[in-house]
Order: C-alpha cells, then structure tokens, then sequence
C-alpha cells in the first residue's frame, strides 16, 4: 500500500506473516490455495541483491529501523524501514550508487543519527519466487514469497543461509481485522504443506546473529531462547553446506 510524498518517496505499510520452510518443501500449488477460496497466479521468480546498513553500535536496529538498498525486484532501490506494532513502515527512493539526499534527511530528522555514521552490516542474496493470490473477482489479496536467503554479516564475515516463506497482504485485502481474516486463510494452507510459523521477524536481524538478543530484550523465555539458537546454528550449517 504505497503512496507518494514528495520529500519522502514512496511510503507503504507492509503486513506480512513468515513461515520456516525445509530445502526440500514444495509451495502448495493452485488446487491447495483453491480449496482457501484463492485463485493462484503463475509463480514468477526474480533474483534480489541487498546491502543493509547501521551504525557500529547498531543505533538504527535498537530504534527498530532498517536502511538498505536493494537491486533487482519489484522495490528495487533505498529503502527505510521502521517496525511498528500495525506492521513494517516502509519509505522508498528509486536505486543509485549513492544514498538519497532525503533519505540521509530522514535518518538525521527522525533517528538523530548522523547518515556519515553508516556503515555496511551485511549483504544479502536472495532468489525468490512469488505467487499472487486473487478472490474470485481478480483483487489480488496476498502475495506469497518463497525465498532463499544466501547472507553475509558485515563486520564478522559469518555466513548464513536459509529458506523462508512469506505471505504479504497487497491493497485488494484491506487492512486491520479484514486483513488478519485474509492471511488466516492463507496460513492453513502454508502449514498443512510442512512450514512452520517462523521466530524471525526481519531478515536483517537474522542475517546479523541478533534475533537472540532480541528475544532477551524482550523477555523472552528459556525455549524461545534455545530455538533461537538451534536456528541460527541451522542457519550457519546451511551457509557451510551450500544451501539453500
């Protein structure tokens, strides 16, 4: 749900619900989503190519935003992301070699941090397939994201790899309790073919070892915790092994 601002670019909300899938899972075909009331579009995959950004001391990612800069995909380009409780504030500004002078405005004016601070956190690789999802009248109500996730943590070099499924709500779905009722429909579906709801709420975090922290912060228990660290352990064998 984007809409243009002059100073700002681009701004959407994005409610998504992310799912844990194995190497080997197959996304449910057309009749799975049909028997959910959905008529499935024919899978399209694109390959995306991002740089995630912070500050040494990770200020961006303790405030609950994002910057990066995308190429390749629907929402190629800089982007700022901010978590909040209705879902993921998002701005955009199209692609460049050098960071836009409104979005080094906006990292200044609303974080208070100092764009010239930034530095390279981690790079991500991701090949992704996404099916839209329509009612019966051709609204497109989800689009679902099957990705593999090659990434590479700045600072450290650690490399991990994993493979995810996404379910987003598009404009046609509506938002607040229409939009939960839309993907309530969709997560059936997604489970009864083998994933799992997911324990990582951003892939930035994930790809820089900071769910766990995270978690504790939050208050998280001792399982929630120890799952944390079985993913990440996953994580770092799948990057070791070559996959996803």
């Amino acid at each position: 749900m984007a809409e243009q601002t002059a100073a700002q670019g681009a701004e959407s909300l994005e409610v998504e619900r992310k799912y844990e899938a194995a190497i080997g899972l197959r996304l449910p075909g057309a009749e799975a989503f049909r028997s959910a009331g959905f008529e499935a579009r024919a899978p399209e995959t694109q390959r995306l190519s991002a740089r995630y950004f912070d500050t040494p001391e990770g200020a961006l990612a303790r405030g609950g935003f994002a910057v990066r800069v995308r190429q390749g995909g629907k929402d190629a380009g800089w982007h700022l992301k901010q978590r909040t409780a209705q879902g993921n504030r998002e701005l955009l500004w199209p692609y460049g070699a050098d960071m836009p002078e409104a979005l080094r405005e906006e990292i200044a004016g609303r974080i208070g941090v100092s764009p010239d601070r930034l530095v390279p956190i981690a790079e991500l690789e991701t090949e992704r397939s996404t099916t839209v999802l329509c009612d019966a009248e051709g609204r497109e109500l989800v689009e679902i994201a099957d990705d593999r996730v090659r990434a590479r943590e700045g600072v450290t070099g650690v490399r991990r790899a994993w493979r995810e499924w996404e379910a987003e709500l598009l404009p046609g779905a509506g938002s607040g309790a229409a939009g939960a009722a839309v993907l309530d429909r969709v997560e059936p579906v997604l489970l009864a073919a083998g994933a799992v709801p997911s324990l990582s709420f951003a892939k930035i975090a994930r790809a820089t070892g900071q769910l766990i922290a995270v978690a504790r912060a939050a208050g998280a228990g001792e399982d929630e915790i120890a799952a944390l660290e079985r993913l990440d352990v996953s994580d770092r064998r799948a990057a070791a092994e070559g996959t996803p």
